[in-house]
């Protein structure tokens, strides 16, 4: 399961917290689907306490860089978002990228990336996917739409996620908001991240487990982006997600609910 449920900036997110660090967005209501704004281009740095994966009982901290390059025309490019396309259509925000994600190893390969909880697992290779996401203001609340779909690796299935965010607080230098949202994923992506095949089982130790499709989880968080001057600015959010279905009964679960926090420092040319 990877979090694929927002709260408000172009995430700041390594590959290594992906999930949860789309739970913990940061300045607009939905970077995933909101239109473009001219061309720009952001640069950032910052931190986040994540989990090791989805379900660990140990979390880590890891650096969470960011790049953005939009276009007037919509298209863009980001260490975030990956290669796409948005517009606003008759007031819905679309969005269409090109990614990569979905890795996972089972062991610890370095401070910042694998559990030794997962020996005899096997490594889940990462995809090309496809992330499509609609968003629509209505009123004081941001509804948001998305998926993901696994263009290689088909075996590792796809998630639906569906978000609602608000603004707290809004002054010319702070914004304060928050979000929650769902995850659903269909058989195959449960089966593989939170399902143990007998194979697994036999070198790993953790007793057989068969999955079938449903919600993996439920996310809320607070979010702050405090504005520095014209250029800079400071993104922070705070988060907790709580496992549900599959996702919480699976033998690799050791926490259900977990805390998540980011922050990070961003410059707009």
């Amino acid at each position: 399961m990877r979090l694929a449920i927002t709260l408000a900036i172009a995430s700041l997110c390594a590959i290594s917290a992906n999930s949860y660090a789309d739970a913990l967005d940061l300045p607009s209501s939905n970077p995933k689907t909101a239109p473009a704004a001219g061309d720009s281009l952001t640069l950032g740095a910052g931190l986040a306490y994540v989990p090791e994966y989805t379900g660990a009982k140990k979390s880590r901290v890891v650096p969470v860089p960011y790049l953005e390059r939009t276009y007037d025309n919509g298209i863009f490019l980001s260490t975030m978002r990956g290669i796409g396309y948005q517009a606003n259509v008759s007031g819905v925000n679309l969005s269409a990228a090109l990614s990569y994600g979905g890795a996972r190893a089972d062991h610890k390969r370095n401070i910042f990336d694998g559990s030794d909880s997962l020996k005899g697992m096997g490594d889940i290779q990462g995809a090309a996917q496809a992330v499509l996401g609609a968003s629509y203001q209505l009123g004081t609340v941001g509804l948001s739409l998305g998926t993901t779909q696994n263009l290689a690796h088909r075996e590792h299935g796809a998630t639906y996620t569906l978000g609602a965010s608000t603004q707290l607080y809004t002054t010319a230098s702070d914004q304060v908001g928050l979000s929650v949202s769902t995850e659903y994923a269909d058989k195959k992506h449960m089966q593989t991240y939170f399902g143990v095949t007998a194979a697994q089982s036999a070198t790993s130790g953790y007793r057989t487990f068969t999955t079938k499709g449903g919600f993996t989880n439920f996310t809320a968080g607070v979010n702050w982006n405090h504005v520095l001057d014209k250029n800079w600015s400071v993104h922070t959010a705070l988060g907790v997600s709580h496992l549900t279905g599959d996702a919480a009964d699976s033998p690799l679960t050791k926490r259900t609910t977990s805390p998540v926090l980011m922050t990070g420092v961003a410059y707009k040319f």
